[in-house]
Order: structure tokens, then sequence, then C-alpha cells
């Protein structure tokens, strides 16, 4: 599992990479109308979001008293990402370029992405100790004799136990999060929509 996890974070980084190149530091998309731009790069932007969305699940296994906090990043990302992605289509029949705005909402959305990757590494390499213990007997690296073993698993019993309480904590914490969070999106959309609509007034 730890390979596969480790894996989709270097995916998740390699594209992050490119979008950076091309769209943020690049200079075509000053010279080509916003939905030949869209057909370089929607695919790798639509990629980011199901990485993400996996590599989600992922931390949830290996840290689950994180839920919360991991579930307000990811939430944050898709955020920023659907502002650019608002904006970028408004702009869908100019002429030619994305204005400097979008640019930056995007900008911002992949130094967030970033942050994500560096967790997703740190969580990786220090997983909860339950789910430590749980991958080290799965993938058979013990090395103690049977007593020490024993001992360890009555350890893995409790702790199992209490990831469970927690768990079930972090669940109910991390839907009246996303409600609150779909609330204030709506709100957002509403608003965007009205100043759009002054605008082209």
């Amino acid at each position: 599992m730890l390979n596969r996890f480790g894996e989709r974070i270097d995916e998740l980084e390699s594209v992050v990479r490119e979008i950076a190149i091309e769209i943020t530091t690049g200079t075509f998309v000053e010279r080509l109308p916003p939905e030949k731009v869209w057909e370089k790069t929607g695919g790798r932007i639509d990629l980011v979001g199901e990485l993400i969305r996996e590599l989600r699940e992922y931390l949830a296994i290996l840290r689950p008293e994180k839920v919360p906090s991991i579930q307000l990043q990811v939430t944050k990302i898709y955020e920023r990402l659907g502002v650019f992605q608002d904006k970028f289509k408004h702009e869908v029949g100019t002429p030619v370029g994305i204005p400097p705005v979008s640019i930056d909402d995007l900008r911002q959305a992949l130094v967030e992405i970033s942050e994500f990757v560096s967790l997703c590494r740190a969580v990786k390499a220090e997983p909860s100790e339950v789910i430590g213990t749980i991958l080290e007997l799965r993938e058979g690296q013990r090395t103690e004799e049977f007593s020490l073993a024993e001992l360890r698993i009555q350890r893995l019993g409790d702790l199992m136990r209490e990831a469970q309480a927690f768990q079930r904590h972090a669940a109910e914490a991390s839907r009246r999060l996303e409600n609150q969070l779909e609330a204030l999106r709506s709100e957002y959309e509403s608003l965007l929509a009205s100043l759009y609509k002054k605008v082209e007034e």
C-alpha cells in the first residue's frame, strides 16, 4: 500500500510541475484563446483532482486522527481550483489570453497542492502507530521473538479500539464541516454570478 501511495504522490507532484511550467510561468497562454489553452491543460487539471481524491483516502487510512484537518485542506484546494475554472470558463469566447487574475488563482491552488504533497510525504514516512504496526505485521518485517510479538499484538488491539473511537468522532466532525463548507460555496457561487451579471450589464 505504501508503494502505491508513494507512486501517486510522485504522479501528483509531476503533474503539478507541468501545469506550473505551462500555465503559470509559460507564455503560450498569452497567445491562445482560453478554449485552446483548456484543450492542452484541462485534462491535467482534472487529473489533479482525481489524484488528490485518491491520496485523501490513503491519508485517512494512515492517519485517521487527522481526517478533519485533511478534509479541510482538500476542500480548500477544490474551492481554489473551482474559482479558477469558473473564471476561466467565463473567458471562453474571448479572442486571446487568460486574465492575470485567473492565473493568480491557479498559482495559489498549486501552492496549496504542494503543501498537500508535503503532508502526504510526511504521513507516508510516519503513519500513525496503530497503522504502522499493522503494515509491519502484514509485510512480515517483525524480528522480535514470539513473546515480544504477542505483547505488540495486545498493544495493537488497544490502539485499534482507540483509533476506532477517534475515527467515529472525526467522521462526525468532518460531516459537519462539509455541510458548512457547502453552504459557503453556494453563497460564493451566488455572489459570483451576481457580480458577473452586473459586469455584463
